[in-house]
C-alpha cells in the first residue's frame, strides 16, 4: 500500500517499477527516511547502478550501514491491501521469540518500514531484513556429499528447525532449498517470509502456495495454517536421510541445476510412474524404506491432515578411530612377535650391572685395564728398546714394531670388551636389530595392504559410477518411452475425440439432409401430381398448345424442371426450350419466349405452393434411425478411446514395472557389492590397524637401533677406552 509524503494512506496507486527503484536509489540520502539506508552504501552493479534482484512482486538491494551492518531491502513493485497486516504480525512474532528456546538460530530480523522509499515524491513501503551470509541447501549437499555423518547431523537439525515452528504454531509456507541456507557453523537460517503463516493471521488466505517440487498435489491457497509446511518438511527430511544413507542416491534422482533435491512435481502428482519412489521404496536399508513409505503415504493427505515430522532414529554416531598405541612402548598384539631382551639389560634407559646408565661410559678402572695398559704401553716400546740395546736387529725393528702395536691394540681391544658397560650395550644393539628383523616382514605386509585398500576403494568408485550411470540411463529411458507412449496415445484419442466432437454437427447435418429430401419428393409429388392441361387456364395457353406439349413429353409438371433460352439466327429473337428432368432440352413447336415464361411461371407457383405444404421435420422413424446410428458411432468411438487408453496404461504399467524390477536388481546387485567391500575393507582396516602398530613400532625401533649404536661407539669405542685406561675418565 503506498502512502501520501505525509504518511497517509495511497489507497491503489500503482507501484513502482524495479527500473524506478533502481534511478531512485541512486540518491540514498533523498529516498530513505531510515537512518540506517539514509547514510548507507547500496551495492552497484558495474554498469547499471544499484544492484536489484528482482522477484515476482519485489526488488532486493544490498545496502550496508555506516556502522558496516549489512541489509537487504526489499522494495515492492505491486500493492496488497493486506501487505502491512502481515509483515507487522510476521516481525511481531519474529521479535518475540527467545533464541534460548530455539534449536538453532534460524530466525532473521525483519522490519516494515510503512515510509521505506520516497519514489517521484510519494512514500513506498519497504521491507528491511538483516543480511544473511549462507549457502543454499543444494550447493550445500553438493559440497559435502561424501560426508554421511554431516548430513545427518543437518537432517537432524532440519527436524529440529521443523519441531520449533511446530511449537511456535509458525509455518513458512515455502520451504525449499533456496529459503534454507547453511550458515558456516552447519546451523539454518530460514529466509523470505512472504508466505509465513503466524498465529495473528489466522483466518486469511494464503499469498502464494510455495514451490512446486516441494508442494503437496493438495494443496491450495486456503490451507493457509500452521500445518502447511508439513509435507514439504518430509520431503526435505526424506531427502537427506536418504542421500545419508546412500550418497548414491543423489547421483541417481538429483538432475544438475534441477530445482529439487530428489524428489519433484511430478513424483507427487504421479507416483505410480515414479522411478524416484521405486528407489526409495525398495532400498536394502530398512530405515530409509521406512521413512520413504511413511512420506510416500502423505501424497493424497489434505495438507492439514499431514501429521507433523517425526524422527524415530537419531543421528548415528561417528566411526570411532581405531585404537592409538601407548605413548613410546609396544602394542599389546605384538607381544610374543618380537624378540625380547634376554639376560640383557633394559633397552633403554636401563641401569647396566655397573650402575652405570647405557651411552654413560665406562664406570672405573679394573686392574685388568691397568695390565692392559702398560702391557700396550711396554710392548709399543719395547722393539725401539731392543733395538737400542742391540738385541734386536734393526732391520726387524719395523716388522717388531707393527707385531708390537697389534698385540697392544689386541690386548686393548680385549679388554674393552670385555668391560660391563660394553657388553650391555652390544646386548642392547643385538636386541634392537632382532626386534627391527622381525617387524619387516609387518611393514611390507602394511604396504601390500594400503595398495590392497587403495584399489578396493576405487573399484568401489568406479562400480558406484557405473551404477548411477545404469539408473540415469533407466530413468531416461522410462521418461523417454513414457513420453512415446503419451504421445502416441494423444495422436490417436485427439483423432477420435475430433471425430466424437463432430458427430453432434453431422447428426444434424444428416437430419436437415434428410428433411431437405422429404421436402424435395413432396413437391416432385406435387408437381407429378399437377396435369398440364391446367395451363389452359392461362390465358395464352391453348389446346394446341397444350397437344404440343404432350407430344413433346411435357405432360405434367413435373416433366419440366425451366426454360433455356437460346439465342435466335433472325431478327434477332430468341428461341425458347424446356428444360426436361435429364437435362436434355426441348423445343415446342408454338412455345415461344412469352408461352415458355408463362409456363415457367405456372411451374415456379405450383413448386412454391408445395413447399409451404410440405413436411418441417423427419419422420420419427426416420429420425430415430439417424440417432441410433450415429449413436452407435459415438460408442464406438467412446469405446476405441477406452481402449487406446487403457492400452496405454497397460505399456506404462509393464514398462514402469520393467524399469522397477531392474532398478532393484542394480541396487540389490549393488548392497551386496557394498557389503561384500565393507566386509573386505573391515577386514583389511583391522589388519591395517595392527600393521600400522607394527609400522609405528619397527620405526621406532630403527631409531633407538641407530642411536644405540652411535652412543656404543661414542661411549665405549678404542679411543674412548684408551683416554679411560689413561686418565681415569
Amino acid at each position: 500500500m503506498a502512502v501520501s509524503r505525509t504518511g497517509g494512506p495511497a489507497a491503489g496507486r500503482k507501484f513502482p517499477t524495479g527500473a524506478n527503484y533502481v534511478e531512485t536509489l541512486q540518491n540514498p540520502t533523498l529516498c530513505f527516511e531510515d537512518p540506517d539506508l539514509k547514510h548507507g552504501t547500496v551495492q552497484q552493479s558495474p554498469v547499471l547502478g544499484p544492484k536489484a534482484i528482482s522477484g515476482n512482486f519485489a526488488s532486493v538491494f544490498s545496502i550496508t550501514a555506516p556502522g558496516g551492518q549489512r541489509y537487504a531491502l526489499k522494495c515492492f513493485t505491486r500493492d496488497s491491501s493486506t501487505l502491512e497486516a502481515r509483515y507487522q504480525a510476521i516481525s511481531g512474532q519474529l521479535a518475540g521469540l527467545e533464541p534460548a528456546k530455539l534449536s538453532q538460530p534460524w530466525p532473521v530480523g525483519i522490519e516494515y518500514l510503512p515510509r521505506g522509499v520516497l519514489v517521484a515524491g510519494e512514500w513506498y513501503p519497504a521491507l528491511k531484513m538483516a543480511w544473511v551470509e549462507g549457502t543454499n541447501l543444494i550447493t550445500w549437499i553438493e559440497r559435502n556429499i561424501r560426508d554421511t555423518t554431516a548430513v545427518h547431523k543437518m537432517a537432524e537439525r532440519f527436524a529440529a528447525l521443523v519441531a520449533d515452528l511446530e511449537r511456535l504454531g509458525v509455518a513458512h509456507g515455502d520451504l525449499q532449498h533456496g529459503n534454507l541456507l547453511v550458515a558456516a557453523d552447519g546451523t539454518f537460517r530460514l529466509v523470505d517470509y512472504d508466505g509465513m503463516y503466524v498465529p495473528a493471521l489466522k483466518g486469511q488466505g494464503a499469498t502464494e502456495n510455495g514451490h512446486r517440487n516441494y508442494q503437496s498435489p493438495t494443496r491450495t491457497s486456503a490451507d493457509f495454517g500452521p500445518a502447511m509446511d508439513r509435507f514439504s518438511a518430509w520431503v526435505i527430511y526424506l531427502s537427506l536421510v536418504a542421500i545419508a544413507t546412500d550418497p548414491a542416491i543423489w547421483d541417481q534422482l538429483h538432475e544438475a541445476h534441477g530445482e529439487f533435491l530428489i524428489l519433484k512435481e511430478d513424483d507427487f502428482k504421479e507416483p505410480r510412474s515414479s522411478p524416484a519412489w521405486s528407489l526409495l521404496l525398495t532400498h536394502a536399508d530398512p530405515d530409509l524404506r521406512a521413512l520413504a513409505a511413511q512420506t510416500h503415504g502423505h501424497l493424497t493427505a489434505a495438507a492439514p491432515a499431514v501429521p507433523p515430522l517425526t524422527t524415530s532414529k537419531a543421528a548415528p554416531t561417528p566411526r570411532p578411530a581405531p585404537a592409538v598405541n601407548q605413548q613410546g612402548g609396544t602394542p599389546s598384539w605384538l607381544a610374543g612377535h618380537i624378540p625380547q631382551p634376554r639376560n640383557a639389560p633394559a633397552a633403554s634407559g636401563a641401569s647396566t650391572g655397573t650402575g652405570t646408565a647405557a651411552g654413560a661410559g665406562f664406570a672405573r678402572r679394573r686392574p685388568g685395564d691397568i695390565l692392559a695398559g702398560i702391557f700396550a704401553l711396554t710392548g709399543s716400546a719395547a722393539p725401539a728398546t731392543l733395538t737400542a740395546i742391540g738385541t734386536l736387529p734393526t732391520g726387524s725393528m719395523a716388522a717388531a714394531q707393527l707385531g708390537a702395536l697389534l698385540l697392544s691394540g689386541g690386548a686393548l681391544h680385549a679388554t674393552r670388551r670385555s668391560r660391563p658397560e660394553a657388553r650391555a650395550s652390544k646386548a642392547r644393539i643385538l636386541v634392537l636389530r632382532q626386534q627391527v628383523d622381525a617387524l619387516a616382514d609387518s611393514v611390507a605386509a602394511a604396504q601390500k595392504i594400503d595398495q590392497e585398500i587403495e584399489s578396493l576403494n576405487a573399484a568401489g568408485a568406479s562400480r558406484d559410477t557405473e551404477i548411477s550411470r545404469q539408473i540415469k540411463s533407466l530413468q531416461t529411458q522410462l521418461r523417454d518411452e513414457q513420453s512415446r507412449i503419451t504421445v502416441r496415445l494423444n495422436k490417436e484419442t485427439g483423432e477420435l475425440r475430433t471425430k466424437l466432437s463432430g458427430l453432434a454437427a453431422k447428426e444434424q447435418q444428416r437430419l436437415d439432409a434428410a428433411l431437405a429430401s422429404a421436402v424435395r419428393t413432396h413437391i416432385q409429388d406435387t408437381l407429378r401430381r399437377t396435369s398440364v392441361q391446367d395451363v389452359k387456364k392461362l390465358s395464352n395457353m391453348g389446346s394446341g398448345t397444350v397437344t404440343n406439349l404432350i407430344a413433346a413429353g411435357i405432360r405434367t409438371a413435373a416433366d419440366f424442371t425451366g426454360v433455356r433460352y437460346v439465342q435466335g439466327s433472325r431478327h434477332g429473337n430468341r428461341d425458347a426450350y424446356l428444360v426436361r428432368p435429364n437435362g436434355y432440352k426441348v423445343k415446342v413447336p408454338g412455345v415461344g419466349e412469352v408461352r415458355a415464361a408463362a409456363l415457367e411461371s405456372w411451374r415456379a407457383s405450383l413448386e412454391q405452393r408445395a413447399r409451404k405444404s410440405a413436411p418441417t421435420s423427419v419422420s420419427a422413424q426416420e429420425r430415430a434411425a439417424i440417432r441410433q446410428q450415429f449413436a452407435a458411432q459415438k460408442k464406438r468411438y467412446e469405446t476405441d478411446i477406452t481402449q487406446a487408453e487403457s492400452a496405454a496404461r497397460h505399456e506404462r504399467d509393464q514398462l514402469q514395472q520393467r524399469i522397477t524390477t531392474r532398478l532393484q536388481q542394480i541396487n540389490k546387485e549393488k548392497q551386496q557389492h557394498q557389503a561384500t567391500t565393507q566386509q573386505q575393507r573391515a577386514v583389511l582396516l583391522q589388519r591395517q590397524s595392527q600393521l600400522a602398530d607394527a609400522t609405528t613400532t619397527h620405526g621406532r625401533l630403527v631409531t633407538q637401533l641407530a642411536t644405540a649404536r652411535m652412543e656404543h661407539r661414542r661411549a665405549y669405542g678404542l679411543r674412548r677406552y684408551i683416554r679411560f685406561v689413561t686418565t681415569g675418565r
